[in-house]
């Protein structure tokens, strides 16, 4: 069976929505992932389950989907001349040779095969893609073409195998590949069948008809059928209002309002125009029991502002210094006062606006240049994070 890959059309299914989504191409696995061999007879004029399950992994190998992406064999296939693949290195590959790695059982089945995909060579040591039968171009075109004979179809069991639902849809004409629709479960670090499935036919006609029909039914399971193109459609849109709503949801919630603390604010002068911010705080956090959560100052200035962290502190702080007089070293003394209503309103205004081009910046919303290591005196240190969490 000639096998073609819907992951193009699969990778537009809306990644938001299904995250966890895998596509993956199984070819007729057992429960360990290994290929089912099955030595039953088949009747007369008709081939064995282990016959076409051979026919459909080595047409697989050559398929369409396979040799698009199959680094390995299409290096195979260009060194020998004609394109002529040894089976004594097909049966390296793992499905196969869980499968069978006699030649001649292999031979057999495929001079058995109605495809006309594989072609054996006449001494019966290796196999070829008809020449009558190249690669088609991997393309945009070619991805829409793929996608208009493929059907989506739902209701299968979770613990359902590929070997079962090939042998569920092989019935229909034509089918040329079954991708069953899987996700990665992380408690386990394994992909888990979603009881999904994508079915591609040769034509669009076949495919129509396989979800025109009235009833189909799995296992006494009615199955959900549509076209896959309509599938993603649909996923698409559910994704884009899941979006919406999370979007209107979030512009909705009004951002919480920053609120600084009042009265904390310590007016200075009298610093010497050499001093840098460093040595007014260590100046400032002589006096115990105060926490300084920023520290208006440039350098070449002699005065500047210091807000505390608790409410009310700024009257508190210059009464545990004598005279409002806070000593900076032995010569000069900085002369304190409380900041009066209106500097303490521009400078709370400047700083809660200053705050929210942070917090906006790191919502990805506002320029980089806030996202830079602030030089304006917030407290770096270790042992003041109460102070940086303002």
């Amino acid at each position: 069976m000639a096998e073609e890959t819907v992951n193009a059309e699969v990778n537009a299914e809306v990644k938001e929505v299904e995250k966890k989504v895998e596509e993956v191409v199984e070819s007729e696995t057992g429960k360990n992932g290994d290929v089912k061999k099955d030595d039953t007879e088949a009747p007369a004029g008709e081939n064995s389950k282990q016959e076409r399950a051979i026919i459909r992994q080595v047409e697989y190998y050559f398929g369409d989907a396979n040799l698009h992406r199959d680094k390995f064999l299409s290096e195979q296939i260009t060194k020998n001349e004609g394109g002529w693949v040894p089976l004594s290195v097909l049966v390296t590959f793992k499905r196969l040779a869980s499968l069978s790695t006699d030649f001649e059982e292999i031979v057999n089945a495929l001079n058995k095969s109605d495809e006309g995909l594989v072609e054996v060579s006449e001494d019966k040591q290796s196999v070829r893609r008809h020449p009558e039968r190249p690669v088609p171009e991997h393309n945009e075109e070619r991805r829409k073409e793929i996608q208009e004979r493929t059907v989506y179809a739902k209701g299968f069991p979770l613990e359902s195998q590929m070997s079962e639902i090939l042998d569920f849809v092989s019935p229909y004409d034509k089918v040329v590949n079954v991708t069953m629709r899987k996700h990665y479960d992380k408690p386990t670090k394994s992909y888990k069948f979603k009881g999904s499935i994508f079915v591609t036919f040769e034509k669009k006609e076949q495919a129509k008809e396989f979800l025109e029909k009235e009833k189909l039914a799995y296992k006494e399971r009615e199955l959900l059928r549509k076209w896959q193109i309509d599938y993603l459609k649909e996923k698409q849109e559910e994704y884009q209002k899941k979006n919406e709503k999370r979007k209107n949801k979030k512009e909705a919630k009004p951002e919480p309002e920053i609120e600084l603390p009042k009265n904390a604010i310590v007016v200075f002068e009298g610093a010497p125009d050499t001093v840098t911010r460093e040595e007014i705080r260590e100046a400032f956090e002589k006096v115990k029991d105060f926490d300084i959560a920023y520290i208006e100052f440039n350098k070449g200035d002699t005065k500047g502002s210091v807000r505390l962290t608790e409410a009310d502190a700024a009257d508190k702080y210059i009464a545990k210094v004598e005279d409002a007089k806070l000593k900076f070293n032995d010569e000069v003394s900085l002369t304190l006062r409380k900041a009066n209503e209106d500097e303490e309103k521009e400078f709370l205004d400047k700083a809660i606006e200053f705050m929210k081009k942070r917090r906006d910046f790191s919502r990805g919303k506002n320029n980089k240049r806030f996202g830079r290591k602030r030089h304006g005196g917030h407290d770096n240190k270790n042992n003041n994070k109460k102070q940086r969490s303002e």
